[in-house]
């Protein structure tokens, strides 16, 4: 009788996972606030597009995630290979070649244009670091401590960013600047 209970539990987990088609599902739902985390970060629509594939790996690698969790889990794993590729070493967190990423990259026409309104200019201008710190912790709601871990940073670093990321987003309302339309391409 055991034996029996702990494969229904062995089998009702699995179902609380995320499976590959789901993750590709979520891809495809959500990949322009995806490719917008990514510019953000990496500064360059080229190598946000490789944060973007490696990331989709490695999510359709991954076997262990729950459900609910999902997206939060992309969108992490987004940040981590963006990290790795941008202030790195350059190499990706995850490298594993899989004919399911080119099938989701290509559902999408080329060269569409994702435009969005914000102060994406500003954040753009940003210092590498201070971008990353901005982005992590004010965009993504990441805690300052998530993020010194993520960037391999001090405390102290993380919030030095925020002030001065904070001091330069004010300086520039004060000259009256308005938000600028970005195309990635």
């Amino acid at each position: 009788m055991n034996r029996i209970r702990w494969r229904r539990r062995v089998a009702d987990e699995r179902d609380e996972y995320v499976n590959k088609e789901e993750f590709v599902g979520v891809f495809e739902s959500e990949q322009v606030g995806l490719q917008r985390l990514a510019l953000l970060l990496t500064a360059s629509s080229d190598t946000a597009t490789r944060c973007l594939s490696l990331a989709l790996q490695q999510c359709l690698a991954t076997s262990f995630v729950f459900r609910g969790w999902a997206l939060s889990w992309m969108r992490r794993v987004v940040i981590r290979n963006a990290i790795s590729l941008v202030m790195g070493s350059g190499q990706p967190l995850f490298v594993k070649a899989n004919g399911d990423v080119e099938k989701a990259l290509t559902t999408y026409p080329e060269g569409e244009l994702l435009v969005f309104v914000a102060n994406v200019q500003r954040i753009l201008g940003f210092s590498q670091f201070d971008r990353f710190v901005f982005v992590i912790c004010v965009l993504e709601r990441y805690s300052v401590h998530d993020c010194a871990v993520l960037l391999g940073r001090s405390l102290r670093d993380i919030n030095n960013a925020l002030q001065r990321t904070s001091r330069q987003l004010e300086d520039l309302d004060d000259l009256g600047n308005r938000p600028l339309q970005v195309a990635m391409p």
